[in-house]
């Protein structure tokens, strides 16, 4: 029976913790870096230090105990307090702490002067403490992720914006009219409107391009829902698409891709920083102050 709790009974209950989110000792062994006999020897002392069964394992597959349901629970309540104890004394002492977790539509990566890179890298020189979640999302996704809690922060394209967030224009990019090298278009000299207007196209899922565009097409032949799958899909040679110029021109430089339309068909996508309302956290709000920062003459959020 546990009645103090030592360093090496928090580091046998955080194995316990990994096991039991994983449903199991062998899928928890990525997370632990740790191998299945070395795992399985430290929930063995555990439950020798706890002086009752955590969970069945073995052939017939992983499962935990009624008191291994309750531990988990405790468990998890402890690590919260611990985590929530080391914010606050962090906070107390001017430092920012915590983690902050953000949605991003893809291939901003390929943005002239990398603002999301440069703004990390500002924030990461700041007195801070503070661990970052990035994934990569459609906006529809962001979108949810920040009503359901999941997501502190937002960056993408936004059509339709919801009354129960909080859009900030961030930077703007140039959308053009692209096709691949074995498309019928790409060895004509210059497409005219018909041409381009009545060939195959792929429909971004997410943007609402024909309310931006100087052309409505027709026939759309595929819908896809990221930057990437839209450029397999013009690189097939069976689809007109709109790209980011800036995503688009390592194609275009390898002669698989050619630009159509020219400037009169072309526009203006505007990427937004997007947040629940109210006061964000502190780490949050300098953040978006560095968001702000690596944009040149972006005056949001200052």
């Amino acid at each position: 029976m546990i009645t103090n709790l030592s360093n090496v009974d928090l580091k046998l209950l955080r194995v316990f913790v990994a096991v039991a989110e994983a449903r199991g000792v062998s899928a928890a062994q990525d997370a632990l870096t740790m191998n299945q006999s070395t795992i399985s020897t430290h929930l063995s002392t555990l439950e020798t230090r706890l002086g009752f069964r955590l969970c069945q394992r073995g052939r017939s597959g992983f499962q935990l105990t009624p008191k291994g349901e309750r531990m988990l629970s405790a468990c998890r309540t402890l690590f919260n307090a611990t985590r929530d104890f080391t914010r606050v004394s962090q906070s107390l002492n001017g430092m920012l702490s915590g983690d902050l977790l953000i949605g991003l539509v893809d291939n901003l990566v390929s943005l002239p002067g990398l603002p999301f890179s440069q703004a990390i890298r500002q924030f990461r020189r700041r007195r801070q403490d503070v661990q970052f979640q990035c994934r990569i999302c459609s906006p529809a996704e962001i979108e949810q992720g920040l009503l359901n809690q999941q997501l502190d922060l937002g960056i993408g394209y936004f059509g339709q914006q919801l009354n129960e967030l909080v859009y900030h224009p961030w930077c703007q990019e140039s959308q053009a009219i692209y096709c691949g090298s074995e498309h019928p278009l790409f060895n004509l000299d210059a497409p005219n409107h018909a041409q381009i207007e009545n060939a195959r196209w792929v429909k971004r899922g997410y943007l609402l391009a024909q309310q931006l565009c100087p052309i409505a097409p027709l026939n759309f032949g595929a819908m896809a829902y990221h930057m990437e799958s839209v450029a397999h899909l013009i690189l097939s040679g069976e689809y007109l698409g709109y790209l980011p110029t800036h995503f688009a021109s390592r194609w275009v430089e390898q002669g698989l891709m050619k630009q159509l339309g020219g400037q009169s068909l072309t526009y203006q996508a505007q990427l937004s920083l997007v947040v629940r309302p109210g006061e964000p956290k502190r780490s949050l709000a300098a953040l978006l102050a560095d968001l702000a920062d690596s944009v040149p003459h972006c005056s949001t959020l200052r």
